[in-house]
């Protein structure tokens, strides 16, 4: 069950649509005992996929995949030799099985959020232009990208891929989520900062020998 917020996001629509769309009776939804909207998984994967049908056979494409993938990200080999990695892939899996997905394959990486050179996310991407698969399993939605997520999930959008993610950061403060995108950024700068004065030092060493 998503909140009316994190279904928006995930069609791409403004709050004020989903409620219109409700009225409408185009989507079902639930409320809750504070009269709140919820949206099953179900009925959003049936909004979606009617929307990416109707897209492809516009375009005169039937050659469409039903497949999904799994990614997953840890920030150091520190998280991944604790289990942080494997824990992660085991609840997009048990997801995958529990929604009945048939899983193409597991995308890994361990770096930064902010790194653009992680290679299991340029696989990922390279199959999904490649239709492997039409949904992607996350955790959160920063474990595919630190910044610019929107800007990935509209592109993606463009082969008929969407992204769904687990788990949202509800439960956290913006002043909480800034201070961890700060921190993410600093360190992301220290080491790129880190490489360039190692380099110098091997650069001036090897002059002098």
């Amino acid at each position: 069950m998503y909140s009316i917020s994190i279904a928006a996001e995930i069609f791409g629509v403004c709050i004020k649509t989903l409620r219109r769309w409700d009225k409408a009776k185009k989507i079902r939804c639930l409320r809750t005992l504070g009269g709140h909207r919820r949206f099953p998984v179900q009925e959003i994967r049936r909004i979606l996929e009617g929307k990416k049908s109707n897209r492809y056979k516009d375009k005169g494409t039937t050659n469409l995949t039903s497949k999904c993938a799994i990614y997953g990200r840890v920030s150091s080999h520190k998280q991944k030799k604790r289990g942080d990695l494997a824990r992660q892939i085991e609840a997009l899996q048990f997801h995958a099985q529990k929604e009945k997905l048939e899983l193409y394959k597991v995308y890994k990486d361990v770096g930064s959020g902010l790194n653009t050179k992680r290679k299991g996310l340029w696989r990922l991407i390279r199959d999904a232009k490649n239709n492997k698969f039409s949904l992607i399993l996350i955790n959160y939605k920063d474990k595919l990208t630190r910044f610019g997520y929107m800007y990935l999930k509209n592109y993606l959008s463009e082969f008929g891929v969407r992204i769904e993610y687990l788990n949202s950061f509800e439960d956290k403060s913006p002043e909480s989520e800034m201070v961890e995108d700060l921190v993410a950024i600093i360190h992301s700068f220290s080491g790129k900062l880190y490489g360039l004065r190692s380099g110098k030092i091997k650069k001036n060493t090897a002059s002098k020998a």
